[in-house]
């Protein structure tokens, strides 16, 4: 859809805003993309904030589906789109935003939120060095205390730069522009904590158009600050997600919907799980070996994870004495230095280093899935073993000395969307390489062991966990649709 083209009248018309890189890899890299395809009734434009998204669109074959850039969804539009009133308010409202931006800006929303509800996670961040904070500002978490001045406690400086910020006169002519020429009936919202989608939620607020909000991943209502206002509803992928927005967001629960989690779709899906020789063949085993899986992080959050590998590739002779074990090392996709990390430790059979990638999550579950236990340091992964009833062990110390870089590692385990799922049972959180090795010996032992923890974990983290988190997310997105056109179709 460009400008000066007429919507489909015979179809009901969504916006769906893919604010960041996560939010696209739920949506377009999930089932979520092909239910959206299926759907001849809906008619919808993604807008995300890479063109490269456009292609794998383009590859779901659906005349109903297109594709905007984020930040320009209409090219040629500029300040004074509107008129002449339009250009003066919008000139007004920059030099207003910019004099305010100090103490106005999103950071600031986020931290004085976090500070008031003391999450954990912030207060531990709050005393990381300077250029740590900084790179932490970088993925969303604002705790740099200057962004809390002058009181940071204060509940009604809170409402009033909350109101302020996403005050409906702030608007972006792209985005004013698109709405008027696509008139969605609905607005979706995907990571409504997060800065690129305030021009979408005023310029909604301002058309009365209704807009539903996903709740992008389990840590976010206890780490990225306040939620947009304007939802008519919400979307969480648990029940655990749909308290934490009843008691730290103030949300009637009522207006909350649990789907799931899209991207485990995957492990329900039929003849997704390959038989084990044929899988193991693949990494160049024989069908009998047992696989140990560590599945690292960042090299940012996974610094010691090296010094971890090197430790299990030593000890796993020890610890599975029959000769028929194998540690597998998944990089983190995003690790571009993992040949230097972990490319010296490859040995096969003993160790298998595979290379970073995205993608694959067919791969990821058959490796989960044929894995007798998975190492970790956080990260959603735990969850991933977790829903395949995998063994799982989150690894909560640096070097192993008790100092204060075994105590930042551990510290993560205390932020509060985790300490869930450890409290759960279905998470074994080691402090020592003797625990570590104690874990992995006794899940290569007994695999059965926790299950009762992993099942419990399920029901509290992941349900509903039946394939069907995709298609229940697209259903909802029609019905809210349907109801916002008043249940017909028209232009």
């Amino acid at each position: 859809m460009v400008m000066g083209e007429n919507p489909r009248p015979d179809r009901y018309r969504v916006a769906m805003v893919l604010a960041n890189s996560f939010a696209v890899r739920n949506t377009l890299q999930t089932p979520v993309l092909n239910e959206l395809a299926a759907r001849p009734d809906l008619e919808v434009v993604f807008l995300t904030p890479s063109p490269q998204d456009q292609e794998r669109i383009h590859q779901a074959g659906a005349d109903n589906l297109s594709w905007r850039l984020l930040h320009r969804p209409v090219e040629g539009v500029g300040l004074g789109y509107g008129g002449i009133m339009a250009l003066a308010w919008r000139l007004c409202q920059r030099l207003v935003m910019r004099a305010a931006r100090p103490w106005a800006s999103f950071g600031n929303l986020v931290y004085r939120f976090n500070e008031i509800q003391g999450f954990v996670g912030h207060r531990q961040k709050k005393a990381l060095s300077e250029v740590q904070r900084a790179r932490e500002a970088k993925a969303g978490n604002y705790v740099d205390p200057w962004l809390g001045r002058p009181w940071p406690r204060s509940r009604l400086v809170l409402r009033l730069l909350h109101w302020f910020y996403y005050a409906t006169w702030y608007s972006e002519p792209a985005v004013e522009a698109f709405l008027d020429a696509f008139r969605p009936h609905l607005l979706v919202l995907h990571h409504i904590q997060f800065e690129s989608i305030r021009p979408y939620s005023t310029a909604a607020r301002r058309r009365r158009l209704s807009t539903l909000g996903v709740v992008a991943s389990w840590d976010q209502p206890t780490t990225k600050g306040p939620l947009c206002p304007g939802m008519a509803r919400y979307v969480v992928q648990s029940h655990q997600m749909r308290g934490e927005l009843q008691r730290w967001h103030g949300v009637d629960p009522g207006r909350v919907e649990v789907v799931g989690w899209p991207q485990m779709d995957y492990y329900r899906r039929p003849n997704l799980l390959r038989p084990r020789q044929e899988f193991l063949a693949e990494l160049g085993l024989e069908p009998h070996r047992r696989l140990v899986l560590l599945g690292a992080n960042s090299a940012r959050l996974g610094a010691h994870e090296p010094g971890i590998a090197a430790h299990l590739a030593r000890s796993l002779g020890r610890l599975a004495p029959a000769g028929d074990a194998t540690l597998i090392v998944r990089p983190h996709p995003n690790d571009g230095q993992w040949p230097e990390r972990f490319g010296q430790l490859h040995d096969p059979p003993r160790v298998v280093v595979l290379p970073a990638e995205w993608g694959r999550l067919d791969f990821l579950a058959n490796l989960l899935h044929h894995a007798a236990v998975l190492l970790a340091t956080g990260g959603t992964i735990h969850l991933d073993a977790v829903a395949l009833d995998t063994c799982a062990v989150a690894i909560g110390f640096a070097d192993g000395q008790g100092g204060e870089r075994d105590g930042q590692v551990r510290r993560w385990y205390e932020m509060d969307h985790y300490q869930p799922v450890v409290k759960s049972g279905g998470v074994r959180l080691v402090s020592s390489f003797e625990e570590l090795d104690q874990a992995v010996k006794t899940y290569l032992d007994d695999p059965t062991t926790d299950a009762e923890g992993r099942q419990r974990c399920r029901q509290e983290q992941l349900e509903p966990l039946d394939g069907q988190s995709s298609a229940r997310l697209v259903n909802l997105i029609a019905t809210e649709a349907q109801r916002a056109a008043g249940g017909r179709q028209h232009a």
